[in-house]
């Protein structure tokens, strides 16, 4: 799954339809059922750009054949992570941020999925720690 970030991104994250889907080629209601694996991705890649964005990074890439308007093409999904933003630019550190947190309802959808579909338990243990639990080997206040 690819999802470029932009300012100009075609869905809003706020948007209530918005989900992450990969790009899917045109097919028939019979083959769309089929494909219903297509729903899912294994890997992510978040892509961010500079402060004039994704569009001016394709642009002045001299091996890329698309102009920087259409570098949307480029990604299953083209979305903005920030609408309302409030600012001319959010620094990258921070754009990491902001789209992780706003990202995770859907990755952890999607994990969850896919762990049904492949009929996994996911479960985790429940562990009590206590100030009792410290080893002999650590240091203490009398050392």
């Amino acid at each position: 799954m690819k999802v470029g970030t932009s300012e100009r991104g075609d869905v809003s994250i706020d948007d209530p339809k918005f989900c992450l889907r990969k790009k899917r080629p045109a097919t028939t209601k019979r083959q769309k059922t089929k494909n219903s694996d297509n729903e899912h991705f294994n890997h992510l890649l978040i892509v961010f750009g500079g402060v004039a964005g994704i569009e001016e990074s394709v642009d002045a890439d001299e091996s890329m054949t698309i102009p920087g308007e259409d570098s949307k093409k480029m990604f299953d999904v083209w979305v903005n992570i920030c609408p309302y933003q409030g600012s001319r630019t959010i620094r990258s550190e921070e754009a990491v941020f902001i789209a992780l947190s706003r990202l995770s309802p859907y990755i952890a959808k999607n994990m969850t999925s896919q762990s049904k579909k492949k009929h996994e338990v996911v479960k985790t243990e429940d562990v009590e720690f206590t100030d009792e639990d410290v080893s002999s080997e650590e240091s203490s206040d009398e050392d």
